[in-house]
């Protein structure tokens, strides 16, 4: 570890934070910037205080197990026995002889009568799921986003009678998704990934590490115009500018092919799953009127395959007196979607495509992973 503790440093959310670049400036004795640049607004996100701040990693999918060693391709079984073969076995247990009751040496505690771990039902569904709604198609996105499932009659979260993390159908009525949460667990999921940072930013870290970039962009948001070969009631055009510069980042039509609602009871957060397709669109022209606009100061961490966007965000408002409300935001996504879409079509459940060995079956070990990132954030929500 970079310390003799091991415990990171604890990092600082909203005040007396740093940026690595920053510090590096100003120890090189550089002057500050002009006052009257975009960089006067209130650093809304604290950053992570030592390491670098490199573009995302490149789409890897997952390969190596926690150790460091290379992993085995899963024996698998036909998808019909709904089963995967355990090879090493599990914890040595004494083993007792029926026919006389005596205690042998103890053996591998095998994960069933057939040697064979059941598949995750959860994540089978998830999967499939994904799987069916997102194949064929173009330009994908598949990202998750924390927050609350509520009544759509009372406003308040939903009080359903199960006892554990339950998938809703879509066609579940009366509810409506959240994507805010209170800025006490945006402070909590903030510190709790610079952490990771700066633990995985250790010279002896033998497992991936983590990185991170921080941006701010202003988004406007129009209705596609005549002719524009985009319809309008299919989505509306994002046009992305840095916030400080205007430089233009993209400009894209977003359209919401499904969502799919996750319950967490015995969480303090709720996810909804989402895809969506983000085809490029024409720039507005410059004297377009915006329909409406959303400020962005947002940390992306990067692991692997994966992107967390932590974000908060201010929505424009039709009311000059009335302040926008501050909005805390926290979503998941595959890092790279088109891999994604290529893993798709050689996966074998339920498409008829031929099986492909390691490959056909990592469309369902990054499903899996990526649940596990969602779950292990979602058990981490402050209070």
């Amino acid at each position: 570890m970079a310390s003799s503790s091991n415990q990171p440093p604890e990092a600082i959310y909203y005040e007396g934070h740093s940026d690595p670049e920053d510090d590096e400036k100003n120890s090189n004795g550089a002057e500050e910037e002009d006052g009257d640049e975009e960089e006067d607004e209130e650093d809304f996100i604290a950053r992570p205080r030592r390491g670098s701040s490199p573009p995302p990693i490149p789409f890897q999918p997952p390969s190596h197990n926690a150790s460091g060693t290379k992993r085995k391709a899963p024996d698998t079984q036909s998808p019909s026995m709904g089963h995967r073969t355990v090879t090493n076995g599990g914890p040595h247990v004494p083993v007792v002889d029926p026919s006389s009751s005596k205690r042998h040496k103890p053996e591998p505690l095998e994960p069933s009568i057939l040697n064979a771990e059941p598949l995750d039902e959860f994540v089978l569904e998830i999967a499939d799921w994904i799987h069916r709604v997102s194949l064929g198609k173009q330009n994908v996105e598949v990202e998750a986003k924390v927050g609350l499932i509520l009544d759509s009659r009372t406003g308040e979260r939903v009080n359903l009678p199960v006892l554990n993390e339950t998938i809703l159908s879509p066609e579940y009525p009366e509810i409506r998704f959240s994507s805010n949460m209170s800025i006490q667990q945006h402070a909590s999921y903030n510190q709790l990934l610079n952490r990771l940072i700066e633990r995985t930013g250790a010279s002896n870290y033998p497992n991936s590490k983590i990185r991170y970039e921080h941006t701010r962009v202003v988004d406007s948001f129009y209705t596609p115009p005549s002719g524009s070969g985009f319809s309008s009631g299919s989505g509306k055009v994002r046009l992305t500018k840095d916030a400080k510069t205007g430089e233009t980042k993209e400009c894209i039509q977003k359209v919401r092919i499904a969502d799919l609602n996750i319950y967490s009871p015995k969480r303090k957060l709720d996810w909804r799953l989402s895809v969506n397709t983000e085809m490029p669109a024409p720039t507005p022209l410059p004297n377009a009127q915006p329909n409406s606009t959303r400020r962005k100061d947002r940390l992306t961490y990067t692991h692997q395959s994966f992107k967390i966007d932590l974000t908060q965000v201010t929505p424009s408002t039709t009311n000059a007196s009335t302040p926008s409300e501050l909005l805390h935001e926290l979503e998941i996504e595959f890092a790279d979607s088109a891999e994604l879409m290529h893993l798709a079509k050689v996966r074998t459940r339920g498409t008829g495509a031929a099986w492909s060995g390691q490959e056909g079956e990592l469309f369902d070990e990054l499903v899996k992973v990526f649940v596990n990132n969602v779950r292990i954030l979602i058990r981490n929500a402050g209070s």
